[in-house]
């Protein structure tokens, strides 16, 4: 979900910066502004603010949901070696013995 949103932002925000006219320009043409950047150079900036602006606190949820990813891995493993450990890994000695008697199985029906 956080790679389709990052792409969104990146569309979005490129799409505006790849305008060769002015969005809106009855509007924003007739504003009259004298000073500071012309509106479409004023496009394109707004376009990277809204490019950039999307994609680092985006960037920041996928690293931090990418450490918890990894720290629930961890626990859950700590958790299985605890539960192994209680039980005296029967559920892995039960595998083992359900293996080997498809092994046998198997032997059994090529003779």
């Amino acid at each position: 979900m956080l790679i389709g949103i990052m792409a969104m932002h990146a569309f979005f925000g490129i799409a505006i910066m790849m305008q060769s006219g002015l969005m809106v320009a009855e509007w924003f043409g007739a504003m009259g502004r004298t000073w500071g950047a012309t509106p479409l150079e004023d496009q394109y900036i707004g376009g990277g603010i809204a490019w950039s602006i999307g994609e680092i606190p985006t960037l920041i949820l996928a690293i931090t949901v990418a450490v918890q990813w990894s720290r629930s891995d961890v626990r859950e493993t700590k958790r299985l070696d605890r539960h192994a450990d209680r039980t005296g890994e029967a559920e892995l000695d039960e595998y083992n013995a359900h293996l080997h008697e498809l092994a046998k199985r198997d032997t059994r029906g090529r003779n």
